[in-house]
């Protein structure tokens, strides 16, 4: 089990005076979290795969092509590769905080430049863990959904057939990974290589949320223990 926390995390290479530390950096994935001061930009640029990003806090202005999109913490932005993007803190006071998910096999140029969601309005989906799962991004190239477990909620044990990256987004929670145990909390991410059994327990007194991204998406089914 690889554990890295965000003050730990290494600066994103080219980011200059921007706020930006690199989480994982594979061939096919990579994960950046960004932080935009007060009134911060980030000027136009491209990717040549599609980046998902979501909004950890605070409320900014996503410029994609020619359009732009006011976005608000809990939005999830998925932009098709090649598409020029630009960000803005709309605010004067508070920083825009974004973690960005890069799908770096995933070419496609075909579709909506842009999709954006709300978290709290995507359906909560069957799983056999009956804990809440909200889907977040789903391509042949990766899958991601945001877990919210209230006290004492916990997953059943199980084995994913595809690597799987944790992001804990809120609160405190123990997540087991083959033989190791580690109690974890927000802004941190922890690597589970694929066949590895692992698990979460919501231990706390308070919720506990959990972005989960499998790398590529499974095509088989998760085995449950």
């Amino acid at each position: 089990m690889k554990i890295l926390k965000l003050i730990d995390a290494p600066t994103f290479p080219g980011a200059q005076t921007l706020n930006a530390k690199s989480f994982v950096d594979s061939d096919s994935f990579g994960m950046v979290h960004f932080t935009l001061p007060p009134e911060g930009f980030i000027p136009n640029h491209n990717m040549p795969f599609e980046i998902c990003f979501l909004l950890l806090a605070g409320e900014g202005t996503l410029g994609v092509n020619n359009c732009s999109y006011q976005l608000t913490t809990e939005n999830i932005a998925a932009c098709l590769p090649e598409t020029r993007r630009h960000w803005r803190n709309l605010s004067s006071e508070n920083d825009l905080i974004v973690l960005a998910l890069k799908l770096k096999k995933d070419k496609k140029k075909d579709g909506k430049n842009v999709v954006i969601r709300k978290i709290s309005e995507q359906p909560s989906a069957k799983n056999p863990h009956g804990v809440d799962v909200r889907r977040v991004y789903e391509s042949e190239h990766a899958l991601s959904s945001i877990i919210t477990f209230q006290p004492g909620e916990k997953l059943l044990r199980h084995i994913t057939p595809v690597d799987v990256f944790f992001y804990v987004l809120e609160g405190t929670g123990v997540v087991e990974v083959g033989d190791e145990k580690q109690t974890v909390s927000a802004d941190t991410v922890i690597e589970s290589p694929k066949d590895i059994p692992h698990c979460w327990y919501n231990e706390s007194n308070s919720i506990l949320r959990v972005l989960v991204v499998k790398v590529p998406k499974p095509t088989t089914n998760t085995q449950i223990l």
